[in-house]
């Protein structure tokens, strides 16, 4: 660990593990996630210990994946649960020697448990990854939420957890995980399959889960003691404050109350490369405390470049974040293995002041994968948004860097500005605004991306380009800055609107003045290097 940053990354004993190898499997095939991450500055290792109510290890209170399997209709997941049986079987619990492998290798480990409980109806086929708990009990699910319109994108046949029995069925997990295991802890995932109460009970239940977390931490404090290891209680969490409340998450409580010693906040609402307002509230509400707070980063969108990556990190510790946190890693376009290139972006996630100098992305706009749906924390995203002619739209995008800075003792090499509009076509209009001033015409370059024969994405339209390193133009502010796109004129005959996809800044910078950039070569007559 840096001396101020925590770096943790997710791994898991699933997509990257069990899911992957022909049973049975070894011990080096068991403790790969955890080698394969190694020297890159990790500390914490965040394993996913099974799908929430089945779980990928030797249980004695819960439910081992695949232990009641008679006809199965998935093969992965049917595969997977031959393999943990033959691992136990053997004698081998997968996740004891995994942990005891992290501590070997100098590194602290989370057993990091999924919280959906999701009934399923009694029948003979399965996708193998179905509890009986979840099943005996369809009364305890929290049903269709009509009234409600945040709940539109919630599961209904999720179990409350209002309800005691479903409450202790989680307990008696989180104790065998702190007791009988040398963990480092126990991180509690409250974002994913996300509320876990029903809307309705809100209001009633709410104190009810604050209650749950803080018998959650007592457990923590004696594992601690009995085992003499530092028992952190973790919670993962949506970045806003709102959006946890309004799901029955006093999150306020938690920090305040000393409930939780980690906050790992995830996008919400927006993507941390562009926005930070909703972090920087949780951060004002850990600073002075005890609880340290995490930015939580996906890899899976095809939009999640490293450059877009760095341009979260660094706006992330710029509004009061204590580290990263990297979950699914499985970085476009070659997603697992990982490449050198994949390995190369874990590297200085500590360490702010060194990516203030590297290439990087400031971005607003949708995600092809990594984002809940807004409207289910109350929250709207900015883009994309349909245009309509005479209506202007403004978005604000955070910005990190000094970039005026760094222009002043010759390192910027280049700032672009790019718009995407969908459905734009040539003969179409816009006017553009940035940070309260009009674009000149002349300085816009405008692509054509209605058809190409290239790798794209399914996007039709126009994106504008705008070299903001120009004299005559103003580099983005270290800050929030704005970006305002008017349509002044559109195809009467296309029935498809206009959209604004994504607004992204790109900046790249020189390693020192007039030095040159990697991908600069001179080709004319030259001695070969002789050290």
């Amino acid at each position: 660990m840096s001396r101020r940053r925590e770096i943790m990354f997710q791994t898991d004993a699933r997509h990257s593990s069990i899911y992957m190898y022909e049973p049975p499997m070894g011990i080096r095939q068991i403790v790969e996630p955890i080698d394969e991450v190694l020297d890159l500055g990790i500390d914490t290792i965040n394993y996913v210990v099974g799908d929430c109510a089945i779980l990928l290890y030797d249980t004695k209170v819960g439910e081992k994946w695949g232990h009641n399997v008679d006809l199965a209709n998935h093969e992965v997941w049917h595969r997977a649960g031959l393999s943990l049986k033959m691992m136990l079987d053997q004698g081998i619990d997968p996740l004891e020697v995994v942990v005891d492998h992290a501590h070997e290798r100098g590194l602290n480990l989370l057993p990091h448990l999924i919280l959906n409980m999701l009934h399923t109806p009694p029948n003979r086929e399965t996708n193998c990854r179905v509890s009986d708990f979840c099943t005996r009990h369809p009364e305890w699910q929290v049903g269709d939420e009509p009234d409600y319109p945040e709940a539109a994108h919630d599961a209904p046949n999720r179990l409350s957890f209002a309800v005691p029995e479903v409450r202790e069925n989680r307990t008696a997990v989180i104790r065998e995980l702190l007791f009988d295991y040398e963990s480092d802890g126990i991180e509690m995932n409250f974002r994913e399959s996300a509320p876990f109460i029903a809307r309705r009970e809100v209001e009633e239940h709410t104190d009810t889960l604050t209650d749950w977390l803080r018998e959650i931490k007592l457990l923590c404090a004696q594992a601690e003691k009995a085992q003499g290891r530092r028992k952190r209680l973790v919670a993962r969490v949506p970045a806003t404050l709102s959006g946890n409340a309004l799901m029955g998450q006093d999150v306020k409580s938690w920090v305040e109350d000393g409930i939780v010693d980690t906050l790992v906040a995830m996008q919400a609402g927006g993507d941390f490369a562009g926005e930070s307002g909703r972090l920087r509230e949780l951060a004002e509400l850990t600073a002075g405390t005890e609880t340290t707070l995490l930015c939580g980063l996906d890899s899976v969108g095809g939009e999640q470049t490293a450059e877009v990556h760095r341009g979260a990190v660094v706006n992330a510790y710029d509004a009061g974040a204590d580290g990263i946190l990297y979950w699914r890693y499985y970085p476009a376009p070659h997603r697992y293995p990982y490449t050198p290139e994949d390995y190369m972006r874990l590297r200085y996630l500590a360490y702010p002041d060194y990516l203030a100098h590297v290439d990087k992305v400031f971005r607003v706009g949708p995600s092809e994968r990594d984002r809940a749906p807004a409207v289910t924390f109350g929250l709207e995203e900015q883009l994309p948004r349909e245009l309509a002619v005479g209506e202007p739209v403004e978005v604000a995008i955070d910005v990190a860097d000094d970039i005026a800075g760094k222009r002043e003792i010759g390192e910027l090499w280049g700032c672009e500005l790019r718009v995407m509009l969908h459905e734009f076509q040539h003969h179409d209009e816009a006017r553009f605004h940035w940070n309260g001033t009009e674009i000149p015409a002349e300085r816009i370059r405008k692509v054509d991306w209605i058809f190409q024969m290239r790798p794209s994405t399914l996007l039709r339209g126009y994106r504008f380009h705008v070299n903001l390193a120009a004299e005559a133009l103003a580099l983005p502010l270290k800050g929030t800055n704005s970006v305002r796109v008017e349509l002044l004129k559109k195809d009467a005959q296309l029935v498809h609107p206009v959209q604004w996809i994504d607004v992204d800044i790109a900046v790249d910078y020189l390693p020192a003045r007039n030095a040159l950039r990697l991908d600069e070569a001179y080709n004319g007559p030259a001695r070969p290097f002789i050290p």
